[in-house]
């Protein structure tokens, strides 16, 4: 992408950003598909009950303003940019499939 500081990866960010505000214009449907497929699942994801449905209606952030949500998904960003697991996962892509 041409480094933290180029175009594309600025790009990149505002594709993210915009993600999270499309995902959040639908939250209440995601929120109601996800509570349907946990009743009697034995899944382990969802055997929290209610307590998986209030995480996930956090992982939304509905109380952050635009500004405050862009500055969520920048933070995220760089702490995923920064991750040394991001970095493990990169060279696993790397070696298994070509992909950098």
């Amino acid at each position: 992408m041409g480094g933290a500081n180029s175009e594309m990866f600025a790009g990149y960010k505002e594709l993210i950003f915009n993600g999270m505000v499309a995902a959040r214009k639908h939250s209440e449907r995601i929120i109601s598909i996800v509570e349907v497929m946990s009743n009697g699942s034995q899944l382990p994801c969802f055997r929290g009950g209610q307590n998986v449905l209030r995480l996930l209606r956090e992982r939304f952030h509905l109380g952050y303003t635009e500004q405050q949500l862009r500055q969520m998904v920048n933070q995220l960003v760089e702490q995923s940019r920064d991750s040394l697991t991001t970095r493990l996962y990169d060279n696993f892509q790397y070696y298994t499939n070509g992909i950098f």
